[in-house]
């Protein structure tokens, strides 16, 4: 048996983590309630990923032991899991985990949903000129995780569902 560990904003990755820990029977927690090192060997990390840094990464890796655990990555942002910079995206990710020489059992991404809404001030600030700047280009001119954003935005993002049974398997396997 796992842990599984979200670092939300939103709510996405708390949702997602829930969602799977209905298939695997792995206990959640937040990753700003993690007290102590973690007891699991096997942990799931499920967070945002926002301009090459996931939540709750830190402190997940401040409770891991060298040599005892076993750490999956599950980001979850605007981007395609498809999109070829998503690789890029989670590179910086992947190396702070091998710098913890904490063994890395894979690294997955789930695309996020977002209500402007519901966003936080400082976030409205930072991303409302990014979509005024994507809006006066052309389609064609706008990259995938351009493209991406604009869609999440304007409403019109098609969000694939998610298997949740096919992911338990991938990180089980």
């Amino acid at each position: 048996m796992g842990l599984i560990v979200y670092g939300t904003q939103y709510g996405t990755s708390k949702k997602y983590a829930l969602e799977l820990a209905q298939i695997t029977g792995d206990k959640v927690i937040d990753s700003q309630q993690l007290v102590g090192e973690i007891e699991a060997t096997h942990v799931i990390l499920i967070g945002s990923l926002y301009a090459g840094r996931m939540t709750g990464l830190k402190n997940v890796l401040q409770k891991l032991t060298t040599g005892k655990h076993e750490l999956t990555l599950i980001t979850v942002g605007m981007t395609d899991p498809a999109a070829e910079m998503l690789e890029k995206m989670q590179q910086p990710i992947q190396k702070q985990v091998t710098d913890k020489k904490v063994q890395l059992r894979g690294c997955y991404h789930l695309q996020g949903t977002v209500d402007y809404q519901q966003l936080a001030l400082k976030h409205k600030l930072v991303i409302k000129p990014m979509l005024l700047a994507f809006k006066k280009k052309g389609p064609e001119e706008l990259d995938d995780q351009a493209r991406a954003l604009l869609q999440a935005f304007e409403g019109t993002q098609s969000i694939q569902k998610i298997d949740f049974t096919d992911l338990a398997q991938k990180i089980y396997s």
